[in-house]
């Protein structure tokens, strides 16, 4: 036979059109030759506008049944039709029909033959309260709705089920179940003996398979294009809520989920993919021929391609103000189960987890075949890398919410995605490349890839150093502030009550170091201060914002990287820092939680003033930020020399000293990041002046070392917390 059926119809027509999208997609295994109506119908026109051949043959044209019988059975005769199908047809078909294609004529019918025969299935479903109904494929006999039944599948009735949405459920699975078995029918699959229909299922094996693409994601960038082509190439859209809906939306027509189950989401969504009609597909390896037998009995069809990528529970941890339960909602069940299923099976099934893979996936389909095993191998691990760091965020996030802590994993997943490669290293002969790394909850203080670089080249391996180390100490800055980086030690940082003055007091700390340093401000840049910061050569420079006069005026700098990063002017939040060391990696919780100073303890007879104690607080805040041995000298609401990277206390002392000046040193406050191990270092701050203390304490000598500040007249608070940077 060469497959040519004749479609009967009565209404819209939505069995027609699954009927011709299988014709389209080269899975029919026939053509539609004719589509005839008893009666003017949307699906007459449809047929039309498709440009298939159309008649109407309406009982009223004719004198009586008999007339009506003659005129459509000749039409039928008349376009070659081989099989009749019967899709919504609300005529009983006459003896002359009947003969002339005795056991090639299918019907579907809304229930479970033979419950409910007849013109009100639906209805009388509801009416009879049943709980369980279905759709049913059978060959078309004299009896009404009586013939031998081909295929069925169950439908649950609701207990808030009307007409509507139960007939809507049912005729979803009649879309699906109905062009399968009329390409099983064409195919010679189906037999009839004594009755019954057998199905060969093995002459039914070797038939085109429907390309079944199931997409479900959060992420909609480039959806629209990608689905488009799929949809080109022959691929059923398979999807379900909002993806289905943005679908819709770019003019494409989608099978929702809840028409491959027969079950509609439930739960408030959170149980939407999790059926065996949707697993099964995924998970069937169709290498083996007892996976397609079972598929083939549960009349369930397979997925070529599952896109799918998470709820953004990332995203939703970082709003502030979300709740446990909103946050709970953002956790992903049935996303990581389709993903992982798929990767098990990427034998089979290509799974597509980022917009960025849509390109690459679409190059290897447009070859005429499928995803190649090699890139399917490389999907799998993405996939699993994506997963496994999905679900270590959402422990880890968890755990600082219900704990309050940060706990160390007992095994981490990274995944690196190359955000940029950049010039070169450290140094001209060493190759770098930026990555943004997920899997471990990183802390938020430092600069990441995130920020927008505005103005200038791309940041260089050194910037980048520099802006994180900068954007790290700028975010425990209060008010209007700013700090300078050079090497990743501040060499200026300030706190005002306006921005151009906290400028000049980072400016101030060390001028000469400035020149070629890193900024980072906590409020916006206006065209004043943008004035002042191109004054002098800066490699970069980052704030929360820019205005347009400002960037006018840093644009007279082209060389001059400006960035902008909203989240400066705000704490930094709490999560790991990983360092490289040989060949292994250190991982450690990042020092950003917030000193408390009305808890620290004074140490010496002299208790700080008001004055003293703000300052201290400063510079201790900066201390944190300075490689070590560190010792930070502050005087007026600014930093005034900086002793970092040295490899003794004392030598670190001097160096703040020097830098400060006889003038500045003189009245200023000291912070040390560890203890004293000798008095020595105390000593030349006390000498240039200096006249309060603040140090963690712990030191077999502290004794000596207040005493040394007792008997210069110092003050001296111990914090009992280290921030000793390596």
């Amino acid at each position: 036979m060469s497959g040519r059926i004749a479609v009967c119809v009565s209404g819209e027509g939505t069995n027609l059109r699954a009927l011709r999208r299988y014709e389209t997609r080269g899975v029919l295994g026939g053509s539609i030759v004719l589509v005839v109506a008893d009666r003017p119908c949307s699906a007459l026109a449809y047929a039309a506008d498709e440009g298939l051949p159309t008649a109407l043959v309406a009982p009223d044209a004719y004198d009586d049944r008999e007339g009506w019988d003659a005129a459509l059975a000749a039409a039928l005769e008349d376009s070659g039709t081989e099989w009749v199908v019967l899709a919504g047809f609300m005529r009983v078909l006459g003896k002359r029909v009947l003969r002339a294609f005795e056991g090639r004529i299918l019907n579907v019918h809304p229930s479970l033959l033979p419950a409910y025969a007849g013109a009100r299935p639906v209805a009388d479903t509801l009416a009879g309260g049943a709980r369980v109904t279905g759709v049913t494929v059978h060959l078309v006999d004299a009896s009404l709705d009586g013939g031998p039944i081909v295929a069925q599948q169950s439908v649950p009735v609701l207990p808030d089920d009307d007409e509507a949405s139960l007939l809507g459920r049912l005729h979803a699975v009649e879309h699906q179940l109905l062009p399968r078995f009329v390409a099983l029918a064409l195919a010679g699959a189906v037999e009839v003996a004594d009755g019954r229909v057998s199905v060969d299922w093995g002459l039914a094996d070797r038939l085109a398979r429907p390309r079944r693409a199931l997409i479900s994601v959060s992420d909609k960038n480039g959806l629209a294009t990608f689905a488009t082509r799929l949809a080109g190439i022959g691929f059923e859209l398979v999807s379900t809520g909002g993806t289905a809906r943005a679908l819709r939306e770019a003019g494409l027509a989608v099978t929702e989920v809840a028409s491959v189950t027969g079950f509609p989401e439930m739960l408030d969504g959170r149980v939407k993919t999790l059926h065996p009609r949707i697993e099964a597909g995924v998970l069937a390896d169709m290498r083996l021929a007892d996976h397609r037998a079972q598929l083939a009995a549960a009349l369930i069809e397979s997925f070529e391609l599952v896109v799918v990528n998470l709820y953004p529970f990332a995203e939703a941890a970082a709003r502030e103000g979300t709740s446990d339960d909103e946050l709970i909602e953002q956790i992903d069940i049935g996303g990581p189960t389709l993903v992982r299923a798929a990767a098990k099976n990427h034998a089979n099934v290509g799974i597509v987890t980022d917009p960025a893979q849509y390109d690459a996936v679409l190059l290897e389909l447009g070859h005429g075949g499928g995803v190649s095993e090699g890139m399917r191998r490389e999907l799998a691990a993405a996939a699993f890398r994506l997963t496994a760091g999905y679900d270590a965020h959402i422990a880890e996030q968890l755990t600082r919410r219900w704990w309050h802590r940060v706990q160390m994993p007992g095994r981490i997943e990274l995944e690196l995605v190359r955000l940029q490669d950049l010039r070169y290293g450290e140094n001209p002969h060493q190759e770098a490349t930026l990555y943004e790394a997920s899997g471990l909850d990183l802390a938020s203080g430092a600069f990441s890839g995130g920020a927008d670089l505005v103005q200038g080249k791309p940041l260089s391996y050194n910037n980048i150093l520099d802006a994180a180390a900068a954007t790290g100490l700028a975010r425990d800055l209060r008010g209007a502030g700013c700090v300078i980086v050079k090497h990743a030690n501040p060499c200026g940082a300030a706190e005002a009550d306006d921005i151009e003055s906290a400028w000049a007091g980072a400016l101030a700390g060390d001028p000469v170091s400035a020149f070629g340093g890193v900024v980072a401000l906590t409020r916006p840049i206006d065209g004043r201060l943008a004035e002042l910061l191109t004054s002098i050569f800066l490699e970069v420079v980052a704030a929360p914002a820019c205005t347009p006069e400002a960037l006018a005026t840093l644009a007279r700098k082209p060389n001059l990287r400006v960035l902008i990063d909203p989240l400066l002017g705000g704490p930094a939040t709490a999560g790991f820092e990983m360092r490289s060391a040989g060949g292994a990696i250190l991982v450690n919780q990042a020092d950003v939680a917030p000193d408390d100073p009305s808890a620290w303890t004074a140490a010496t007879r002299r208790v700080p003033t008001d004055a003293e104690r703000s300052a201290l607080d400063l510079a201790w805040r900066v201390c944190r930020h300075v490689k070590s041995n560190a010792i930070v000298l502050v005087k007026d609401g600014a930093v005034v020399g900086v002793g970092a990277g040295q490899m003794s206390r004392v030598d670190s002392a001097r160096l703040a000293v020097d830098k400060a000046g006889a003038e500045r040193a003189a009245a200023a406050v000291c912070a040390s990041d560890a203890f004293y191990p000798f008095a020595d270092a105390l000593e030349v701050c006390t000498t240039a002046g200096v006249t309060a203390f603040v140090q963690p304490g712990g030191s077999q000598r502290d004794a000596e070392v207040i005493a040394a500040a007792d008997a210069a007249g110092a003050a001296m608070m111990l914090t009992r917390v280290r921030h000793f940077r390596h």
